[in-house]
């Protein structure tokens, strides 16, 4: 999916209040999230802002930065895979569709 340039720093700025927590509106939200959609780079760069906007900017050099930095949710508990109780797919099932397609 081609992004004019115009339309790229709208959605960055977009992301940049997402993730320190500044007011965004749902038209707004909604906007970011069509793009996500399509856009595995736009995805990313939301599942990052969400994921320091909820446990502030993790250090670089550690396992909660690098799962920051993947844009993974396995900061909090309840995310981290159980293979005892987790299906694999299921877990999975929330990701972006084009990691479902991979």
């Amino acid at each position: 999916m081609f992004l004019s340039n115009q339309k790229r720093l709208k959605i960055q700025e977009i992301i940049r209040r997402i993730s320190i927590d500044k007011e965004v509106s749902l038209k707004e939200r909604i906007y970011v999230e069509k793009y996500a959609k399509h856009s595995s780079i736009i995805s990313l760069w939301l599942k990052k802002a969400n994921s320091i906007r909820r446990h502030g900017l993790q250090s670089e050099g550690s396992i909660n930065g690098l799962l920051q930095s993947l844009g993974i949710d396995g900061l909090d508990r309840e995310n981290h895979f159980n293979p005892n109780k987790d299906d694999i797919s299921d877990w999975f099932g929330g990701s972006p569709d084009w990691i479902k397609r991979s």
